[in-house]
């Protein structure tokens, strides 16, 4: 009985130590995913492109708005039955 036991423990404990050091040997490898943390700049200069991105399409949707009703003032009306 100790001897079946003392076979599983060790089972477990390989497993266990394959288990928590595979982690850092993929964390070598170049298929590990990593979070990159940019800098305050790059943050504020991505803001400052969002935003002059952002006013131009709201300019665009507001002059296309206007030109659309201007098209449909000058069209006839149509009567409905």
């Amino acid at each position: 009985m100790v001897k079946q036991l003392r076979s599983k423990l060790g089972m477990i404990l390989l497993l266990i130590g394959a288990a928590l050091f595979s982690g850092q040997t993929t964390a070598q490898r170049h298929g590990h995913l990593y979070l990159i943390v940019k800098s305050a700049d790059m943050l504020l200069r991505h803001q400052a492109d969002s935003d002059e991105l952002r006013q131009a399409a709201e300019d665009s949707a507001a002059d296309f708005r206007e030109f659309h009703y201007q098209v449909n003032e000058r069209r006839p009306g149509t009567h409905q039955l």
